[in-house]
């Protein structure tokens, strides 16, 4: 790759924002409650029958074969926006989807970061939209709302947006090869070496873990980016984000909301290719988390379709969502990763307002407001 192809003033960025990072300990014991939360919301509509398919879904069924699967968690939300509402409040008050309004009750992305006294690049709300679709990062509640609200990242991704005008003018650079970063790791230990008396030894400037931002930084900013030509490709642009935010900020809670699910509406066939994308992205997603020595080990993904859909699709090949059957009324839950009983016993109705309780209660937070309750028979720690 030629460096000289990359604008320089990319270059001082990635430098900046890289920096260098202390020694790291020996490996760590696998803990009783997750230090991390990924909350996926596949938004769109889809039938628990296709969620927990191997075949289309395989990442998923793996995560439901190493953890557990909650079935017949009632959904009935009239569109996908108030859906994901109610996930993320634990209200059962519905929003008008229509109007795109904020929630009036603290989001689980407010309450962690009340409770937890977290910054707010450590809780993330990625949406595979922007605009008004960014008023689920929070809501209107007087003593939470834009005070506690999360960082958010869309189209683009967490930098590229930002920095949109800045690329318009000075170009994308070309994608790293990933040769180059074993020669670009190679010289920057001779430079260490050689910075040896001024360098203290316990920052490890130059190794492979100085890398970790940097690479995710032109993987977002890359000219590649642009190309999202897939079945799914405003979930594609969330996916890229969420893999951006992970890696660098390690947050605590990240929400990702997919949404190209709402093919269905068109085609069935079309559904379909969005799924097996989706959970190609969230393989990716758990690669990355799995990879990260301070996240592998210690995140509990939860993933949640956000409403259902019809049992069958119709003549015209279209999977709607109109009618009566469980398809439609219910959703399921897969929640893997550390913080989790070995034999859960749920008894008694469940929702999804009762998401954010529980995903609150992992984190060693409250929801106070909600509506919903924990699923304390899940979770190992009480």
């Amino acid at each position: 790759m030629n460096v000289r192809r990359i604008p320089l003033v990319l270059l001082l960025l990635l430098g900046a924002a890289t920096g260098v990072q202390a020694r790291g300990g020996g490996k760590a014991k696998k803990p009783a409650a997750p230090e991390h939360v990924v909350l996926v919301i596949l938004g769109g509509g889809v039938r628990t029958q296709d969620l927990l398919d191997p075949e289309l879904m395989p990442t998923v069924a793996a995560m439901a074969t190493s953890g557990h699967v909650v079935k017949q968690v009632a959904s009935g939300a009239p569109d996908g926006y108030a859906a994901a509402a109610r996930i993320l409040t634990g209200k059962r008050a519905g929003l008008d989807g229509a109007a795109k309004e904020r929630p009036a009750h603290p989001t689980l992305a407010e309450i962690v970061r009340e409770q937890r006294k977290l910054p707010g690049e450590k809780a993330w709300f990625v949406s595979f939209e922007g605009e008004e679709q960014l008023h689920l990062a929070h809501s209107t509640h007087a003593q939470h709302g834009a005070v506690f609200a999360p960082s958010v990242a869309y189209g683009q991704g967490a930098f590229a947006q930002p920095m949109a005008s800045f690329l318009e003018v000075l170009g994308r650079p070309v994608p790293m090869e990933p040769e180059t970063w074993a020669q670009l790791r190679r010289l920057r230990l001779l430079s260490r070496n050689a910075r040896r008396s001024v360098i203290p030894r316990e920052i490890d400037a130059g190794l492979p873990q100085a890398e970790r931002v940097e690479r995710a930084l032109l993987r977002e900013l890359d000219r590649k980016a642009l190309l999202n030509r897939g079945p799914n490709p405003r979930d594609e642009e969330a996916t890229r984000a969420a893999l951006t935010v992970l890696e660098v900020h390690r947050p605590v809670l990240t929400v990702i909301r997919y949404g190209e699910a709402e093919q269905a509406q068109a085609s069935y066939a079309a559904y379909r290719r969005v799924l097996a994308a989706n959970d190609a992205g969230l393989a990716r997603l758990r690669t990355a988390v799995a990879a990260d020595p301070r996240m592998g080990g210690r995140t509990t993904f939860v993933l949640v379709a956000d409403r259902g859909r019809n049992e069958k699709p119709d003549a015209q090949g279209r999977l709607a969502a109109d009618d009566a059957s469980k398809q439609r009324r219910h959703v399921a839950v897969v929640i893997d990763g550390p913080g989790l009983a070995r034999r859960p016993r749920l008894k008694g109705p469940r929702s999804i307002d009762d998401i954010a309780p529980t995903i609150a209660r992992l984190l060693g937070c409250r929801m106070p407001h909600a509506d919903g309750t924990s699923w304390d028979s899940l979770l190992a720690a009480k």
